[in-house]
């Protein structure tokens, strides 16, 4: 029997190679291939008689391969069989170094350690408590005693029984008067049965304090409440109120004021908010020392201070063993097309955000220029009940598909734990879509986990900085600042290719001793849907209608100043100016301005639709002729990319902003920046509004700038650079 194999070829979705198939086979009698050749001969050579003749069909067989091609195409199979089974044993491996780390144990070790003899203290604190609780509980049964045979107590037994009977009517005389005689003998009230009236006086001191606070200062509020001179308990729960306005703005103020109110009432629970305001402010070693102190007081914890204390245990592991990566496995060989992996928290269709949008357009930029580009979300995402059914499937958004991880039982929070977990999850999947570049944004939550899944997984590691920490001198940084600052440059380090969103980025990080090599301006870019047959006429509202309507479309950032654009537009409509306002968005933010115009009168000229679908996203700039976005300086100390300011630029909108670093390298000439001073938005947005000369001039600006910043797009270039690192580090 002879065995005639195929020739190699493709599959016909071109993706894999024929030779990485299993070789069909054929099998012809000799008797046959005798038949065919003779019968073939006679076709070549010719016959002396020119009549025809009747053959009978035959079977032609492709010639067969040499045996040396057959050996050759055998031992590459075994060979990639080998290597499929080398790269499955490494990745175990890497998730057995992840679970049997010694560094990683150790510190878990220590830790446990020192809460155990934390516990056998507190244990001791509560047996000499539980002593001290049946003290004063007979302490507190011969207080009743007297009481009961305090003038207050007999007087009311005497009036409640005079009235019984006759007979006790006649004696109530006697009876009063025997109580009068023993009056000046009777003991008087304990001082602490009297009511104390703290809670009135705590509230009215720190709404005035709060008050002073907002207006003067908080150096003006601390001495105003401080020469009040109330009682230790009232002080410290005002203080405390102090510290809670003050940690954002002023971390170091806020543990200041913490740590008075700790000392002005030295309590269980004031020791523990000192801590934990402490934890806020970016401290770790100093929350640690002082929560371990109150624990082993014999301080209780309820359920949100666990796990708060656990988060803060697990920042103090971080610390000490700072980022833990496997060894990395064997790459596997490049494919005909890249195969691109995006790890994010949340996406399409469950949430409109700048997150999604950024990532959609990403994804649909890599898939224009022939790339494979799949999205992750974070395990959980959208469902976060580990026992919660999920959707099978990756959904499907504009031809990208964007698949869902099961859940895990640790929280983010926990971030050495769950950067395990993630991590493995992650590489898990990225081994089964044959990911050959891993593209995740630089928050820590995220990067930790993908770079122990490109070390699973063989991928590329790829960085998308979407936000930038402000430089600040390692020396004055607090804990957490410190300890972030050292990942980011570990994961930097550990990453193939940083893609900045803006220019200034780049320079930023060069300056921070990033190889220039290592660097690619990407830029922002707004994704492209559909338009939904079905979408509502904002600009037709009569709340929009016929009238200049300011709005913003995008998310409550922490530094978008709400309240200033609130105050803006009631000194507008106080003028005379015929303005509306629509904010397309959702968030508690919004819903508190919303109601604070709606409180003020402005019902009828906002419109608050909440968040539009993504084939709406056009119609909602429409209904907008100028796009506000004031921002507060100081609230954050990192900058971040402006991808709001971006998509209103592609959209031609007339942009008011506020002046700053990254706006201005957005938005270049193209913005009306913001008047300084207390009044200088509504300053700016009446000039605007008077002038509508000066609004055309800027919707052509705009329209310029966007221009440019598609130009500044190199989706292209980063296509490039992608097939670059992924030969390097396949060789």
């Amino acid at each position: 029997m002879s065995r005639v194999t195929e020739a190699p070829g493709l599959h016909r979705n071109g993706d894999v190679p024929a030779e990485h198939v299993s070789p069909r086979t054929t099998s012809f009698d000799d008797s046959q291939l005798e038949g065919a050749a003779i019968a073939m001969g006679g076709a070549l050579h010719g016959s002396g008689s020119s009549a025809p003749r009747k053959t009978k069909p035959v079977a032609v067989a492709v010639p067969q391969a040499s045996s040396p091609d057959l050996e050759l195409r055998a031992s590459l199979d075994r060979e990639e069989a080998a290597t499929r089974r080398i790269r499955e044993l490494e990745a175990e491996l890497a998730e057995r170094s992840l679970a049997e780390d010694k560094v990683a144990l150790s510190t878990r070790l220590q830790q446990l350690e020192r809460d155990l003899d934390v516990y056998r203290e507190a244990k001791r604190s509560a047996e000499l408590a539980v002593l001290d609780t049946r003290s004063v509980w007979k302490h507190a049964e011969q207080r009743i005693t007297k009481l009961r045979e305090s003038h207050t107590y007999r007087l009311g037994q005497v009036m409640m029984t005079g009235f019984s009977s006759w007979r006790d009517r006649m004696r109530l005389p006697a009876r009063i008067a025997a109580w009068y005689r023993d009056y000046r003998h009777s003991l008087s009230l304990p001082a602490d049965l009297v009511p104390t009236g703290a809670a009135p006086e705590y509230l009215q001191l720190s709404e005035i304090a709060l008050a002073k606070a907002h207006k003067e200062g908080l150096a003006a509020a601390e001495r105003w409440i401080q020469d009040q001179r109330p009682r230790g308990s009232v002080l410290s729960r005002v203080l405390l109120d102090l510290a809670k306005q003050a940690r954002t703005a002023d971390p170091a103020a806020a543990v200041a004021l913490a740590k008075a109110a700790a000392e002005a009432d030295p309590n269980e629970g004031r020791i523990k908010l000192l801590a934990f305001t402490l934890m806020d402010t970016g401290s770790i070693d100093e929350a640690s020392a002082i929560l371990q102190e109150a624990l082993r007081a014999g301080a209780a914890l309820n359920a949100t201070e666990t796990r708060r204390y656990e988060e803060l245990m697990a920042l103090e592991r971080f610390k000490d063993q700072g980022i833990r990566l496997p060894r990395p496995v064997s790459r596997k060989a490049p494919g005909a097309r890249l195969n691109i992996l995006l790890y994010v928290p949340q996406s399409l269709p469950y949430h409109w955000s700048s997150t999604s949008m950024r990532t959609h357009a990403l994804a649909q930029e890599l898939a224009r220029h022939g790339c494979s580009v799949r999205v992750v979300t974070q395990p959980g995402y959208p469902v976060r009940n580990t026992g919660a059914s999920r959707k099978s499937g990756p959904d499907m958004v504009d031809g990208i598909a964007y698949h869902r991880m099961a859940p895990i039982e640790t929280a983010p929070a926990i971030i050495d734990q769950y950067a395990r977990d993630a991590g493995v999850a992650l590489g898990r999947t990225a081994r089964t879509l044959e990911a050959d570049i891993l593209v995740v944004a630089t928050d820590l939550e995220a990067a930790y986990p993908a770079a122990i899944a490109a070390r699973m997984s063989g991928a590329a590691l790829v960085l998308d900085c979407q936000r930038l920490a402000a430089g600040t001198d390692t020396a004055s940084a607090n804990d957490k600042a410190a300890l972030l600052g050292r990942a980011d440059e570990a994961l930097v380090a550990e990453a193939s290719l940083v893609l900045t969103r803006w220019p200034g980025a780049s320079e930023a990080l060069a300056a921070r001793q990033v190889p220039p090599a290592k660097l690619l301006m990407l830029g922002e870019s707004a994704p492209a849907f559909k338009a939904d047959e079905k979408t509502p006429a904002w600009r037709s509202d009569p709340a929009l209608k016929d009238r200049l309507v300011l709005g913003y479309v995008g998310d409550p950032y922490e530094d978008l100043d709400l309240e200033g654009l609130g105050d803006a537009f009631d000194m507008l409509v106080a003028n005379g100016i015929d303005v509306g306002l629509a904010v397309f968005g959702v968030g508690s933010r919004f819903l508190k301005l919303h109601e604070r115009l709606s409180h003020r009168g402005h019902g009828e000229r906002v419109l608050f639709p909440g968040r539009p679908k993504v084939g709406s996203i056009a119609e909602a700039y429409k209904a907008i002729d100028i796009f506000v976005t004031p921002t507060l300086a100081a609230t954050s100390r990192t900058e971040r990319t402006r991808f709001e300011l971006v998509d209103a630029l592609l959209h031609g909108k007339t942009i008011v902003a506020s002046d700053g670093p990254v706006a201005r390298a957005i938005l270049g000439d193209a913005a009306v920046w913001i008047d300084d001073g207390e009044n200088g938005l509504f300053e700016t947005l009446s000039r605007l509004a008077d002038d509508a000369s000066q609004r055309g001039t800027q919707q052509e600006r705009s329209a310029g700038r966007a221009e440019q910043w598609r130009s500044l797009s190199s989706a292209a270039f980063l296509v490039e650079q992608l097939r670059n690192t992924r030969a390097v580090a396949s060789s």
